[in-house]
């Protein structure tokens, strides 16, 4: 007689999958509804984000790559942030046609989104034992599916390597 529990539940890899899936999903439901107060997205929150910790300016391809998306989207995203005043596009050098830079409204929302303390409740329930090992965790999954996927982890600025201990000077 077949396990009838084992014919509802997939296997505990997939089960994973499902937890950690929804508790993104749910992680990034709380913050949409703290940034809805500067009426910016969390797709738009990052963008800023990454053009922010890049220097002050990105181009496309970064910021598609950042967010594995599509350049195509990317490119209709940075239209309608443009468009909101978020975001200036300027003429790159060399390979990059396109720089984006934040306005100075586009800085002035990524500084007040900053003041948010819907991680810090989230996480809190973590201790800090907790976070690290979580965040060990986490780095493990991300560069296994890097290397899954053929994508060099150098091509990411963020976040740190939480394994790798304090940065030597």
């Amino acid at each position: 007689m077949p396990d009838k529990d084992a014919e509802r539940f997939p296997d505990e890899y997939f089960m994973l999958w499902v937890l950690v899936a929804q508790t993104k999903d749910a992680i990034l439901r709380a913050r949409e509804r703290d940034y809805a107060r500067y009426g910016i997205s969390n797709e738009r929150r990052a963008v800023l984000f990454i053009i922010e910790n890049n220097g002050g300016s990105a181009t496309p391809v970064e910021i598609a790559r950042d967010l594995f998306r599509e350049l195509h989207s990317v490119t209709e995203l940075l239209k309608r942030m443009e468009k909101d005043d978020l975001i200036s596009r300027h003429k790159g050098t060399g390979r990059s046609k396109v720089l984006v830079r934040l306005t100075e409204k586009g800085r002035d929302v990524y500084d007040q989104s900053l003041h948010n303390d819907t991680d810090r409740r989230i996480f809190s329930v973590l201790s800090p034992k907790e976070r690290e090992q979580f965040s060990s965790c986490l780095w493990k999954l991300r560069s296994k599916v890097l290397d899954d996927l053929g994508i060099p982890e150098w091509m990411f600025s963020l976040p740190a390597n939480p394994n790798a201990g304090p940065a030597k000077k």
